[in-house]
């Protein structure tokens, strides 16, 4: 392994738990909802993320009942970090004042609102928009080298039940967001959005075109949302958009959550089923072609070689327990152990590379797999670049950029369909 591998700074890793739309107690999704934290609670004394995202609709309606049933889940697990941001649900009745109670009596897990003014329709009239402090769940922190936003597009908003979704930012939030990012890009720190949908969701045309110009222009790596129900990616040169699988309302598939990482110059994803046995594995390094941040380099792809002519692969296994072994191979060639430090969440390996290969895999094996079957063993595999872009320019901004308009049909092995069935799609309409 290089000195350079050796020194690598840990990547961000976050677990994504889709929206909840908790409403009863005895009811699949809040079942769910505890088995799904009571695994991820395995995984916390390794350190091998840093927290669990919840994207909003934690809540059917918004009432105080429904969020209990998060906050006693939550309870179960206090050493869990967890972020959270609200969704449209979560003002169903055009009302958040028991989405207020619970993200405050989360104390110290979860930050404080920021509080600004901004106009609100008074109930019953309509025709007055007062000018009232609003409290919006923004935050800023640097996790790991990674400025990590998060982004309130529900409080500024309008929307109620039969009045529809009504998804906004305002002045300033807009305002806050842009000094973030562009202070970020003036410090080379790469940034993470995290939002309950996609910027081109948002109710007014103008804020629609700005938000997602505002990412492209600043080199957003990754937004992560919530809303669609499904499972999707939609990379457009610079930014990867991600969604998650409901656990409230799902349509997709066997529920679980999404593994999310950025690792230097590549961003990487996965969807982990919660019916599969460990391990699980996430490859942070190289990049994937079809994800990779363009113009496509050696360096932005992660594929440098080293004086030997090999690539480092990295890569992060979520388990009970340690894994028995983890190893690497190109295409169907020699499987190559890959070790990891005391003080690193990766598992590493420098690997031969001479530019011909179609696949990267890297597989854990759990000291109770029987040597056959799926079960205890997992394997993660990306096609990586094989050939840099011939021009260092980059790309031409999309037509509608932050939204889905550059999704992968279909990657089964990430966990994404492509049959987009959610309600806010072509699923049912829940």
């Amino acid at each position: 392994m290089s000195d350079t591998a050796a020194h690598r700074r840990d990547p961000l890793v976050f677990l994504h738990v889709g929206d909840l739309h908790l409403q009863d107690a005895e009811a699949q999704n809040a079942r769910d909802l505890n088995a799904i934290l009571d695994q991820i609670a395995t995984l916390a004394p390794h350190g091998l993320f840093d927290f669990v995202y919840l994207p909003g609709d934690l809540a059917e309606n918004g009432y105080a009942a429904e969020y209990q049933i998060l906050k006693a889940a939550l309870d179960r697990h206090p050493d869990l970090p967890v972020r959270l941001i609200p969704g449209d649900h979560d003002r169903q009745h055009g009302r958040m004042d028991d989405f207020h109670a619970f993200a405050a009596s989360l104390g110290a897990r979860l930050p404080a609102p920021m509080v600004w003014d901004l106009e609100q329709p008074p109930s019953g009239c309509p025709e007055t928009w007062p000018i009232l402090p609003i409290p919006h769940y923004c935050a800023s922190a640097d996790i790991q080298g990674v400025r990590c936003l998060f982004v309130d597009m529900i409080s500024p908003g309008f929307g109620r039940k039969a009045i529809g979704l009504d998804f906004r930012l305002g002045r300033p939030q807009t305002q806050w967001l842009s000094a973030q990012l562009t202070d970020a890009a003036a410090q080379k720190i790469p940034c993470a959005v995290f939002m309950h949908a996609y910027p081109d969701d948002l109710r007014e045309p103008d804020e629609r075109l700005d938000i997602g110009g505002l990412f492209w222009g600043t080199r957003v790596r990754l937004v992560e949302m919530g809303h669609t129900h499904y499972n999707e990616l939609a990379p457009d040169g610079r930014t990867l958009y991600a969604a998650a699988r409901s656990v409230g309302q799902n349509e997709d598939g066997s529920v679980g959550y999404a593994v999310a990482a950025i690792d230097g110059p590549v961003t990487s994803w996965r969807f982990r089923a919660l019916d599969r046995t460990t391990p699980f594995v996430l490859i942070t390094s190289p990049a994937d072609r079809r994800v990779a941040t363009q113009p496509i380099t050696p360096a932005s792809s992660g594929m440098e070689l080293d004086a030997e002519g090999r690539i480092s692969v990295r890569a992060v296994v979520l388990s009970d327990a340690p894994p028995d072994y983890v190893h690497c191979r190109v295409d169907t060639g020699p499987w190559l152990r890959m070790e990891r430090r005391p003080d690193s969440r990766c598992y590493e390996a420098a690997l031969a590379w001479d530019g011909s290969g179609r696949s990267i895999q890297v597989e854990a094996v759990d000291g109770r797999w029987p040597g056959h079957g799926p079960d205890y063993v997992d394997t993660d595999v990306i096609e990586p670049v094989m050939a840099a872009s011939d021009s260092a320019a980059p790309p031409p901004m999309p037509q509608k950029p932050g939204s889905d308009a550059g999704r992968i049909p279909s990657w089964v092995g990430k966990g994404v369909r492509g049959d987009q069935l959610g309600p806010n799609r072509y699923g049912r309409k829940w």
